[in-house]
């Protein structure tokens, strides 16, 4: 059963405010952090830091935590660190050959203008899929690859559109309201590196919505937007990839910036509850609605 502890602060790997109950204690229902009943959480991060600069990727018998291998991978790139060999080391930048894939449409042709701008040099190849009409963009992206074609109340289907486009080995899905903070860009290189060695096909990663310009309380709010270019999406909205759950992990080094109303959070409420019967999610536009705050909901 997940718990939402009154005085538990979010996840010190993930950032998460969701726990499950379990004896003795609790573990986060993102990142598979166990921690013992009472023990500061600063503590534990803290104690995750020391063994990582140790080059350690595992706990003590002292410790009131526990990660498991993939656990540790998550704290690892979450702290700047790849695991080689079973042995932790700061990671390094590495040039990437990734595919900046972008979905749009007509309306948001300036958004997603300053998006490929504010990029330059970023990716190996940008591809963009309007929904309606390629004709807006004519001449505005003479690097990319524009194309169109309806959405027909299917992301999963326009995601796999881009995800054929991309002829590199890693694709970077983005809508035109989204970017990548500074720390998310110097950190692909060496993310998709570190999948390619653990054998890796799809990287969740953390999404910062900001509504109104007030950071939300929806955070992580994971996207799995960074992945192979065989990846195919499934699900018409809240899409995912097909992917086994032992080929996917969270890169939470840096995150996505999601800027957006309230209205349009509202609108999106209504608009994906009648694309799917699972669509709405009311639980998403409260916590979207809701100030950031690092104690768990109450």
């Amino acid at each position: 059963m997940t718990r939402r502890h009154a005085a538990r602060l979010r996840c010190p790997v993930c950032g998460n405010p969701d726990w499950h109950a379990r004896i003795g204690g609790e573990e986060c229902t993102h990142c598979g952090l166990q921690v013992d009943a009472d023990i500061a959480l600063a503590a534990v991060r803290a104690g995750i830091l020391r063994r990582l600069a140790s080059g350690a990727a595992e706990g003590g018998p002292a410790d009131r935590w526990a990660l498991t291998a993939e656990g540790w991978r998550n704290a690892a790139w979450r702290f700047a660190h790849v695991i080689d060999e079973g042995v932790a080391v700061p990671a390094r930048p590495v040039d990437h050959a990734i595919t900046l894939a972008i979905m749009t449409r007509p309306s948001e042709c300036a958004e997603a203008a300053a998006l490929v701008a504010g990029l330059p040099g970023f990716a190996r190849r940008t591809v963009l899929i309007d929904a309606t009409d390629a004709t807006p963009w004519a001449g505005s992206f003479p690097q990319a690859d524009v194309h169109a074609h309806p959405l027909d109340g299917d992301f999963a289907a326009q995601r796999n559109r881009l995800q054929a486009l991309a002829g590199t080995g890693w694709v970077l899905q983005l809508d035109s309201d989204e970017r990548p903070d500074c720390r998310l860009q110097n950190s692909l290189g060496w993310l998709v590196a570190a999948a390619d060695r653990d054998g890796l096909l799809s990287l969740g990663l953390a999404r910062s919505n900001l509504v109104d310009g007030v950071p939300s309380a929806l955070f992580p709010d994971i996207q799995y937007r960074l992945n192979r270019a065989e990846v195919r999406f499934v699900g018409r909205v809240h899409e995912r990839p097909a992917v086994p759950f032992a080929q996917s992990s969270l890169a939470l080094s840096g995150a996505i910036d999601h800027r957006l109303h309230a209205a349009r959070v509202r609108e999106r409420t209504l608009r994906y509850g009648a694309m799917a019967a699972d669509g709405a999610r009311p639980e998403d536009e409260a916590r979207l609605l809701r100030p950031f705050d690092a104690i768990a909901d109450r």
